[in-house]
């Protein structure tokens, strides 16, 4: 059971949209070290914090303590940054605020004499919440009251029906890094998995070639439309979205929000969705089209059903004018519901039930999906659909892996039936001799993807690897692909392959994917991507974008598409660094500022483990990779000339361990805090 620091929470990770690779769980010294550290300052701050609650008093302890944690750590990354592409300073504090802000929970909603125990606490429990906001210099006034407004109902019922403590908790929420210290049976289980297949001998090799006769699939991701977005609006503000406001100073500036939409923090406009439409329409054809979920945009303290349930309706209805009768199957993305990530199960009040989303969302997909859908659609936003005999497109609602989703703090074990629904969904086809898609939003490999859902997916990958044709994927904003092993032999089993995003949410091109599949096993066999350059089309406002085609996969990668061909081209890209720097440039959509700021070696050993990691705690395969190409790069022709610039692709597959320079600096910060004592 898990759930107490979620006001906390909510202000430090909710705006999350893109979400990361797998990491480490096995601590080394240096993690024991800073949990130990970490863990003494968040006592310090919890039994002071519990002594103003009581009091009103502020020792000059609580007041130097505040202080020194408020200064150190960013504002604005905590909110925009993935956890696991934090700095170390803002890894440390996250960390320490958790657990303290855990601790505090506990012991005034629980002891019997605590300020926030029995009923009638709510406004005190906000209260608190701001209050650590202010002092902390989290976020603006209006994020933070926003986004504690919006949670606290899920919040303060969590917290009044579970058993967590500050470890348990923090360690989930932060499964990555030294913060991961806890242990809890009731998030430890197993699926049972039919034994009656064929055992694996090799990995699945047998994909084939492309043909210019293959079907067609589109596939469009994460949208995330801004119905505030304004051409000249202010595009670097504090707040994690921006492009909204203040177009009366920033207008003419280099501050100023493009028509086309924002390198920057902003989402899109709604002319930028109709182009891609268009674009796509004229450049592709799609026998299928396939939508990964996060139409909603990251405004994500200023949320609600009305807002939310509007741009749902509006971007499923134009995906339905655009494409016609072509069927569209769309999944569910983490900023659908209000609150954000907010995922309930069933059997909670209404008040703070995600009924409503599922409701919604069955209503606008109706207009694609058959009647047979909506039972499990209801139950948790999640339903399989069989388009033509032999092929079936199975659709997971993966926020139940979501460490963003405060629900999964309740229970764990509430997260069993979809997993168990999708083993026995894969189980009939086999029976039935249908090969399937699935489609799923966040990638089992994010370092916010609960491990221990994350493994059992992949046990289902693994055993049904000759049912399964393919993966599509979205929520990292990026075009990359991941392959998928079995657990005991190592033998590649699927690749998953994400559509990017149609926004430019941050630092990112538009695009949208079109797949060529063979007609008989449905399998992957080659794929176009199509961006626009936003800085080309922001310096001719008036004039529609101009699409092309960034790549076609087999003639800039390789012809074998099978999860053996895909698992060879990572051997390739780790040790051809000219052929890794092509995929990196690819993956980030080419886009100016990332093109600009290059890609250092972590960062390209990042993006080539990101690949093969789809369990954030299982990363031997990311190991082998990295140690390749940091020869490769050792070895390298010293006239090339390679960009260097700086990391801010550093999704290294999940390592989250501290360099010595992280860790002085990390040392310096606590040595701060401890001499203010």
């Amino acid at each position: 059971m898990k759930g107490i620091v979620l006001l906390l929470a909510v202000v430090l990770a909710t705006a999350s949209a893109v979400n990361l690779p797998g990491v480490p769980v096995d601590f080394e010294v240096d993690d024991h070290v800073l949990s130990a550290i970490s863990d003494d300052i968040a006592e310090r701050l919890a039994n002071e914090y519990v002594t103003f609650l009581k009091t009103g008093v502020e020792t000059p302890e609580f007041q130097r303590l505040t202080k020194q944690l408020a200064k150190s750590h960013s504002q604005k990354d905590i909110f925009t940054k993935n956890m696991i592409d934090l700095e170390p300073r803002d890894s440390f504090f996250v960390c320490t605020a958790c657990r303290s802000v855990m601790r505090v929970f506990i012991r005034t909603i629980r002891e019997e004499d605590g300020e926030l125990h029995g009923d009638g606490s709510t406004a005190l429990m906000k209260q608190f919440a701001m209050d650590f906001c202010r002092r902390m210099n989290l976020q603006t006034e209006e994020v933070c009251e926003g986004l504690i407004d919006f949670n606290t109902p899920t919040v303060e019922y969590i917290l009044r029906n579970s058993e967590s403590d500050s470890q348990s908790f923090c360690s989930l929420f932060m499964e990555y890094n030294f913060c991961n210290t806890g242990t809890n049976p009731d998030y430890n289980w197993t699926l049972s998995i039919d034994s009656t297949g064929v055992p694996l001998t090799g990995p699945k090799a047998d994909t084939p070639r492309f043909s210019e006769s293959d079907l067609r699939i589109c596939h469009v991701s994460d949208i995330h439309h801004d119905p505030l977005y304004q051409k000249g609006s202010l595009a670097s503000c504090a707040e994690p979205m921006c492009c909204q406001r203040h177009k009366d100073t920033a207008e003419g500036t280099s501050e100023a929000a493009g028509a086309w939409g924002d390198y920057r923090d902003c989402d899109l406009p709604w002319h930028t969705f109709e182009s891609a439409l268009e674009s796509a329409l004229i450049n592709t054809k799609c026998d299928i089209v396939y939508q990964t979920g996060d139409i909603v945009d990251h405004m994500v303290w200023a949320t609600s059903v009305e807002k939310n349930t509007g741009v749902l309706t509006k971007v499923s209805q134009r995906l339905k004018e655009a494409f016609g009768d072509v069927p569209v199957y769309p999944c569910i993305g983490n900023h659908e519901p209000h609150p954000l990530n907010l995922f309930s199960p069933e059997g909670v009040p209404n008040e703070i039930s995600t009924k409503w989303l599922y409701e919604h969302l069955y209503n606008d997909w109706s207009k694609w999906l058959p009647a047979e859908t909506k039972e499990t659609i209801l139950k948790g936003g999640y339903y399989t659909v069989s388009p033509r005999k032999g092929f079936r497109v199975i659709a997971l609602n993966s926020n139940d892996c979501y460490t963003d989703n405060f629900w999964l703090y309740n229970s764990g074990s509430d997260k069993i039936p979809q997993l168990q629904w999708f083993h026995d969904t894969l189980l009939a086809a086999e029976k039935a001799g249908e090969y399937v898609h699935i489609l799923t939003h966040i990638p089992s490999g994010d370092g916010t993807c609960w491990s221990v859902w994350a493994r059992e997916f992949n046990r289902c990958i693994t055993r049904f690897s000759s049912t399964i044709s393919g993966i599509f994927t979205g929520h990292s904003h990026k075009d990359e692909l991941f392959v998928y092993y079995s657990e005991e032999e190592g033998h590649a089993t699927a690749v998953a392959w994400n559509g990017g995003a149609v926004t430019t949410y941050s630092n990112k091109n538009p695009d949208y994917r079109q797949y060529a599949v063979d007609p008989t096993t449905y399998q992957v066999t080659n794929h176009w991507t199509w961006i626009f350059n936003l800085t080309a089309a922001n310096e001719k406002p008036d004039e529609q974008p101009e699409w092309f085609l960034e790549y076609e996969f087999i003639k800039e990668f390789t012809e074998d598409t099978s999860p053996a061909g895909i698992d060879k081209l990572l051997d390739q890209l780790a040790e051809n660094p000219t052929l890794m720097r092509k995929y990196w440039r690819y993956r980030v959509t080419s886009a100016d500022p990332q093109i600009n700021g290059g890609c250092d070696r972590n960062c390209l050993a990042g993006s080539l483990c990101r690949a093969a990691v789809t369990i954030n705690n299982q990363r031997g395969r990311c190991e082998e990779l990295r140690e390749k190409l940091f020869h490769a790069l050792d070895n390298e022709d010293p006239t090339t000339d390679p960009p260097d610039g700086g990391d801010d692709d550093n999704d290294d597959g999940g390592s989250a361990t501290l360099s010595l320079l992280s860790i002085s600096s990390l040392l310096a910060l606590v040595l701060a805090i401890r001499l203010s004592y």
